[in-house]
């Protein structure tokens, strides 16, 4: 057997797990302990030992590499070329290599949001891969949607989001179809300035780290999550909770919103509800995130919740980087 014909054997082995490294991580990259509890969640090992042996095995093969995790102990797994060619079935010339960012940062959100999917797993009883998939797709989620994604979301959820104001929803989708063309045309180093509509679009509020939990139009409601940094400032919060708000009514009229913040820890959380809890100024009782509602007339209609993850103690061994935090 060629050592092609054994890298491909090893990928149609451990195919599930790759996969879950490439729908779930930025760029192909994971934390081993994140990947190990998903793997592990979803029936696809019968124990740790059998996943860090997986891992080992396509190590060896240099079909993963692996750097050192932000605890200074575990593995921040991260794909190899070969693992892009194997499942768009291209040969090494045909198959881009994937592009790394400069910082922790990225990888940081991205575990964050796996540190949700798995407390979703959890608490709705989500025993496969496919389960998950399905809930997510149900509740119309976008946390792990990336830009390019997003046209195909408007289109998937046609019916619900151009039901109320269609030419504001055939709008904004023209704007994601030549945003995602315009980022297409960089990546092939063929600029091109593309006229699209000035409009708001579910994009605007990805770029910030803003995203849809889920769709309730029984409720009308739709709830949104924002993983926030420690620099994070109160107004950031609420400037970026009152655009979603007006992207939400421009094509679901008179829903509300709910924005969960996630907090890194009790500490982060206790000074994000003391910001925005605190009197605003020239106000004695009316909280800084009530009255900037108000006045933009949306008292009533905006819920905010902040919540502690416990991030950093459950998968940074309660390490803090200044750099990625």
């Amino acid at each position: 057997m060629t050592k092609l014909e054994e890298k491909q054997a090893l990928c149609n082995r451990h195919r599930a797990l790759l996969e879950i490294l490439l729908k779930y991580g930025t760029s192909g990259v994971m934390p081993l302990p994140q990947l190990r509890a998903l793997c592990l969640a979803w029936g696809l090992y019968p124990s740790t030992q059998a996943v860090n042996r997986a891992v080992r095995e396509l190590r060896a093969a240099e079909i993963l590499n692996r750097q050192t995790w932000v605890d200074n102990n575990s593995d921040l797994l991260l794909a190899r070329k070969f693992v892009w060619r194997y499942f768009a079935g291209k040969d090494s010339q045909e198959t881009a290599t994937p592009r790394r960012p400069a910082t922790m940062a990225p990888y940081i959100l991205q575990a964050r949001k796996i540190d949700w999917l798995l407390s979703m797993v959890e608490r709705e009883h989500l025993a496969t891969l496919e389960a998950a998939e399905t809930y997510l797709r149900r509740h119309g989620c976008t946390v792990f949607l990336r830009l390019s994604d997003l046209p195909d979301y408007y289109r998937r959820y046609a019916p619900a989001l151009s039901a109320e104001n269609p030419e504001n929803y055939r709008e904004q989708l023209a704007r994601l179809d030549a945003d995602t063309a315009q980022i297409s045309a960089l990546a092939l180093r063929q600029p091109e300035k593309i006229p699209s509509p000035s409009v708001a679009t579910l994009a605007q509020a990805h770029r910030r780290g803003i995203y849809i939990l889920g769709i309730s139009p029984s409720r009308r409601t739709v709830t949104l999550a924002l993983f926030a940094g420690r620099r994070t400032k109160a107004a950031r919060v609420m400037d970026w909770l009152i655009d979603a708000q007006a992207w939400v009514n421009s094509l679901l009229l008179y829903y509300s919103c709910t924005l969960v913040v996630y907090a890194l820890d009790n500490a982060h959380r206790t000074t994000l509800r003391a910001a925005l809890t605190a009197p605003a100024p020239g106000r004695k009782i009316t909280p800084y995130w009530r009255e900037r509602l108000i006045q933009h007339h949306l008292g009533g209609l905006v819920r905010i919740a902040v919540k502690d993850t416990d991030f950093i103690s459950r998968w940074c061994g309660g390490i803090h980087r200044t750099d990625c935090f």
